[in-house]
């Protein structure tokens, strides 16, 4: 299985850094292939300029979009992990997704509407919050509605997991850690992707 990880954080130091580490050596240490996309390390510029949009009309996709693209059609599941800030992902998350999902690339449109291309990739999300689960209850529900509905559904990628841990600077290091355990039980082995 090629996992590929799309990860949001500019603190090396965060529980959503722990969390990548710990699952990106289990994804390994289980005998798949997996490629990290650190967002912030990259630098990656998350601004679709007018610039993208002609270049790409013109088949003359960017250079850093088209590198990333590669990462997207090397693999088999894609895995967004990230904090849930303001109701939403990181604004760097949803450049790379304005930037990288581009029409022609993720999707295309026909004369009924539009066909997914990204298919038969599967597709994952893992959130955290400061709040409290049961107080951001909505935002995983908007969060669900994002990923799995309106960006997994609009490019055909088959929704797999979504995984929300809350209260995340709140809670003990030992609840951290049940949260880091938990995701890697969701991505074990025994689970076909």
């Amino acid at each position: 299985m090629k996992h590929l990880i799309i990860f949001a954080h500019p603190n090396p130091a965060s529980f959503n850094s722990s969390l990548v580490k710990a699952l990106y050596n289990h994804l390994l240490n289980q005998g798949d292939e997996v490629k990290l996309r650190h967002l912030y390390e990259l630098g990656f510029n998350p601004v679709l300029s007018a610039d993208d949009f002609s270049s790409i009309a013109d088949n003359k996709t960017p250079k850093d979009i088209e590198i990333e693209q590669g990462y997207v059609k090397w693999s088999d599941h894609i895995i967004f992990v990230f904090p849930v800030w303001w109701g939403g992902m990181p604004a760097i998350m949803k450049g790379y997704i304005d930037r990288v999902f581009a029409e022609g690339f993720a999707y295309e449109y026909v004369a009924d509407g539009s066909n997914g291309l990204l298919s038969p990739r599967k597709g994952s999300t893992i959130c955290s919050t400061g709040a409290y689960s049961e107080d951001y209850k909505h935002v995983h529900n908007a969060m669900n509605v994002l990923s799995i509905e309106t960006v997994f559904g609009f490019t055909g990628i088959t929704p797999y997991k979504s995984l929300f841990y809350g209260g995340v600077p709140l809670v003990s290091d030992e609840v951290r850690n049940s949260y880091i355990q938990d995701a890697l039980r969701e991505f074990s082995m025994n689970d076909e992707v």
